[in-house]
């Protein structure tokens, strides 16, 4: 077997958790249900859906780069971080910006969550402590990844209000 031939086997072990079926259902589903309460949160601060979606996808590849180098690194499979950070981020995201009382986004928000509650200690129970502390750590970088873009967005903006500001005082 080739390098390229082992890393394409290690990277399609990683994504299909060695074919556990079970632990497929489980993770894309809460990846699934995480871009959805991730939609609610997020959504609002962008100026078009394009700009969200663009976002949202390189977020993905970003997540799932992370994932994949990780697993390739300490020799695991799954996608479990993704979701982890991705809730971190959204959780961060919604407690700031909370979205609209609807029943149907509260229901969402609170599936969500209970489901990344369980998700959790179902892997704990099945996985141990280390799982569980690789779960708490994407969920902490999801956070901190939130609480840093934030910043640069108000960073952003600060900076375009100033320009805005210079432009406005020079004579024509």
């Amino acid at each position: 077997m080739g390098f390229e031939d082992y890393y394409l086997s290690e990277i399609k072990d990683i994504l299909t958790y060695n074919g556990n079926i079970e632990d497929m259902k489980i993770n894309y589903g809460m990846i699934l249900m995480s871009i959805c309460c991730w939609s609610l949160t997020v959504l609002r601060v962008f100026n078009s859906v394009t700009n969200f979606c663009w976002f949202t996808l390189s977020c993905l590849y970003l997540l799932f780069f992370v994932q994949i180098g990780a697993c390739l690194l300490v020799h695991c499979v799954g996608v479990s971080g993704v979701w982890c950070a991705m809730g971190g981020f959204a959780y961060r995201m919604w407690s700031i910006t909370p979205p609209d009382k609807s029943l149907t986004n509260k229901l969402l928000v609170f599936a969500t969550f209970a489901s990344y509650i369980w998700a959790n200690v179902y892997y704990y129970r099945l996985e141990g402590t280390y799982t569980t502390l690789c779960h708490i750590a994407a969920t902490w970088l999801g956070y901190e990844t939130n609480f840093i873009w934030i910043r640069s967005q108000g960073l952003r903006e600060e900076k375009q209000s100033q320009l805005a500001e210079e432009r406005a005082e020079k004579p024509q």
